[in-house]
């Protein structure tokens, strides 16, 4: 085989193998970064058009795909740097994947209006450059992989630019699955998240209240925004796949224009007879305790569960009410399983025996992290 058809043959396998490699990681970039496009399409379009991550993936590489051999065509490239062909659409990739949280509701270019046409300038000189250049005494298989590593180093500056931290994308899957009514997905995924946002959290708060579990499992999960993780009517006229507003729906009605807070709205739906159900009701007590209002609790708790009921009370309820007998002085009349007794009496324990030990709170923390007594003292 000549010297020339060695050249030939290698230039038609770098060709074919970066339009594989990048069509492999357009498409798998695209998938992970999925839900956050849902979003960003659901809420430009204001709710009226929705994105399959599947087939947006697939029509998105196949454009990026067709950009690439424009570019190919109209630029003169010695194929020797012929991966640089795919700098456009890999820049493009990484523009569209480039979406802030913030950015979702006040949409903007942010840099890019600037930086993109100054990368345009720097590409279109690098191409100058290259274009003379000859790969002279280089063998076919180094020319190989000189494509390759400006490929791959392409490749990891697209994903290096995406800003969406981790805990948004999270949120992002959480959503898309609460819109599925899969709810034991939605908590896998808050199981994964080492952090939470309040809108994180109050997709968590719903997905155990459609399992009915959400006074069993309150204190499963951090609670670090308080009542307004539950629930925050003031943000009913943002725009999510799944918003506050159509949870307010899932309730039973949406906050009059008199309502201004989570526990006003709370109130007033449970106030209705044919409103209110035990998941309105779980709402409201919960609240109540993400709250610190064991006063209010106690009298709403009484109203709900009336104390002579033999039904046992969920853990949340129960934790609650042994606290409240026991260390702000009330005198509610239910029957406490021995195992949450047993676990109060070794809360008290610990808690006075690692009082003055160092470390002792996060000892205590590890221990009954997922109990309403933590959370009320700590």
């Amino acid at each position: 085989m000549t010297t020339s058809n060695k050249y030939e043959r290698a230039a038609g396998v770098i060709r074919y193998s970066c339009a594989l490699l990048f069509s492999l990681f357009s498409f798998a970039y695209l998938c992970l970064q999925g839900d956050l496009l849902s979003e960003a399409q659901y809420v430009y379009s204001h709710g009226l058009t929705s994105y399959s991550i599947f087939f947006g993936a697939l029509f998105i590489t196949i454009a990026l795909q067709i950009i690439q051999k424009i570019v190919a065509i109209l630029l003169p490239f010695n194929w020797q740097y012929y991966s640089l062909s795919y700098f456009p659409s890999l820049l493009l990739l990484a523009i569209l994947t480039d979406i802030t949280p913030s950015q979702l509701h006040h949409f903007s270019l942010g840099i890019w209006w600037w930086f993109c046409p100054l990368l345009f300038i720097l590409y279109v000189l690098a191409l100058r450059y290259v274009r003379y250049r000859r790969a002279v005494g280089y063998k076919p298989f180094h020319l190989l992989w000189r494509n390759y590593v400006l490929l791959f180093l392409m490749m990891l500056m697209c994903g290096a630019i995406s800003r969406t931290n981790e805990v948004s994308h999270y949120e992002y899957a959480a959503e898309r699955y609460v819109v599925r009514q899969q709810y034991d997905k939605v908590l896998d995924v808050a199981d994964q998240s080492l952090h939470s946002t309040r809108r994180l959290t109050e997709l968590r708060m719903y997905a155990l209240s459609q399992k009915g579990e959400l006074a069993e499992r309150l204190f499963d999960y951090p609670q670090l925004y308080g009542g307004e993780g539950l629930l925050s009517v003031s943000d009913t006229d943002s725009i999510y796949r799944y918003s506050s507003r159509r949870i307010c729906l899932r309730l039973g009605a949406l906050p009059g224009p008199n309502v201004h807070s989570t526990v006003q709205y709370l109130w007033a739906i449970n106030s209705v007879d044919s409103l209110r159900t035990p998941v309105t009701i779980d709402y409201q007590l919960c609240y109540l305790l993400l709250d610190r209002r064991l006063q209010s609790f106690g009298k709403k708790l009484a109203e709900y569960y009336p104390q002579s009921a033999d039904t046992p009370l969920p853990r949340a309820y129960s934790e609650a009410v042994i606290y409240i007998n026991n260390v702000s002085g009330g005198n509610l009349n239910y029957s406490i399983s021995q195992d949450i007794v047993d676990r109060f009496n070794w809360y008290l324990h610990r808690k006075q025996e690692l009082a003055h030990e160092k470390g002792g709170e996060n000892i205590l923390r590890r221990e009954f992290w997922n109990t309403f007594w933590w959370y009320y003292e700590h």
